[in-house]
């Protein structure tokens, strides 16, 4: 795992923001939901997030456009410019919730 932060940038009410996270921070979040939830059988995104988060450079969210989406997703961008996107559906709503905490300054 990189030693870094990730940057985080977030697109709500049309101004972008952008903040710093502890990569080892974000990681535990998500590593502890994979394994507090290790016997439910809707716990993909986790186990997919902590897959990326080691590796990525930036994780964007329009949450303008997630609005009017069925299945929401976030943009991450890897080492080399690498752009993946991954859906989430709303029904992950302790994923969802971590992730709008983290569009707060």
């Amino acid at each position: 795992m990189k030693k870094t932060t990730i940057n985080f940038r977030w697109l709500e009410k049309g101004i972008r923001y952008h903040k710093e996270l502890k990569r080892d921070e974000v990681y535990a979040v998500f590593e502890g939901l994979v394994k507090g939830y290790a016997s439910c059988d809707n716990n993909e995104i986790s186990k997919k997030l902590i897959l990326i988060i080691p590796e990525v450079e930036e994780i964007f969210i329009n949450k303008d456009y997630n609005a009017t989406q069925d299945v929401p997703f976030i943009v991450y961008y890897m080492d080399g410019g690498e752009v993946h996107m991954l859906k989430i559906k709303n029904h992950h709503k302790i994923v969802w919730t971590i992730l709008n905490e983290y569009c707060k300054l």
